[in-house]
C-alpha cells in the first residue's frame, strides 16, 4: 500500500466512525484499536491469562447480546479492507 492509499483508508475510516449512529460500534471499534495499537510493538501478540479471560468475556456478552457480524458481513467487510 503506498502512502496516498493509506491516507485514503484512513480518511474512509474516519468517515465511516464520524457518520455511525450506532453507539455500541464504535465502542467496539474503539476497543478493537485500542488492542490493535498494543499488538503493534512486539507481534505476534501476546495475552496474559487474565487479559485472555477478560477479552473471553466481553465476547461472550457481546455474542448473549446479540452483537457480532454474521459470517457474510464480516466476509464483506474483509473483501472491502483487500
Amino acid at each position: 500500500m503506498n502512502s496516498f492509499e493509506f491516507e485514503a483508508l484512513k480518511a474512509e475510516l474516519a468517515r465511516n466512525i464520524l457518520n455511525s449512529k450506532n453507539p455500541e460500534v464504535i465502542e467496539r471499534v474503539r476497543r478493537s484499536y485500542e488492542e490493535a495499537l498494543e499488538c503493534t510493538s512486539e507481534p505476534p501478540c501476546r495475552y496474559t491469562l487474565e487479559e485472555v479471560k477478560n477479552r473471553l468475556r466481553a465476547t461472550e456478552a457481546d455474542a448473549i447480546a446479540g452483537r457480532g457480524l454474521s459470517e457474510e458481513e464480516a466476509d464483506r467487510l474483509i473483501d472491502a479492507m483487500i
